[in-house]
């Protein structure tokens, strides 16, 4: 063991959970995406209304999806990784989330929109704010 390994706290179970659980989550719409772009297109509910599918953005944002799903699931197996990669997650998933909050509230969001985007986009957002806090403050 390293001296990183002895000198920190194990991770909560709480936390493992919500980690393993959007770790998972995240590696599967990425791999979707990369996939099957044009399946997750029609697959996932309101993305079809925002213009026709772009298959080279499908995968940009697939493989943001895969990277930080991975990121957080190394962040389980190497806990001293956990802080860093939850902090990437959160950044890159919370302004993900502004980007939908903004299309909101310029009108450029239908009402199947409006209302799915805050429970699919929002919710994982402000629960990885949840584990990069908590993460930071158990490990620092």
């Amino acid at each position: 063991m390293t001296v990183k390994e002895t000198t920190m706290r194990p991770i909560p179970s709480w936390l493992s959970v919500l980690t393993l659980v959007l770790g998972l989550g995240f590696v599967a719409n990425g791999l979707f995406m990369l996939a099957a772009p044009f399946d997750w297109y029609l697959a996932v509910p309101g993305v079809s209304d925002t213009g026709p599918p772009n298959r080279h953005f499908i995968g940009d944002i697939g493989g943001a999806y895969l990277a930080t799903g991975l990121g957080l699931l190394a962040g389980l197996r190497w806990p001293w990784l956990l802080p860093g990669t939850a902090l990437a997650a959160a950044l890159f998933h919370g302004f993900h989330a502004l980007v939908h909050v903004l299309d909101g509230l310029a009108g450029r969001c239908t009402p199947v929109q409006l209302q799915l985007d805050p429970f699919a986009v929002g919710v994982p957002a402000v629960l990885l704010v949840i584990l990069a806090v908590a993460a930071v403050r158990g490990r620092a």
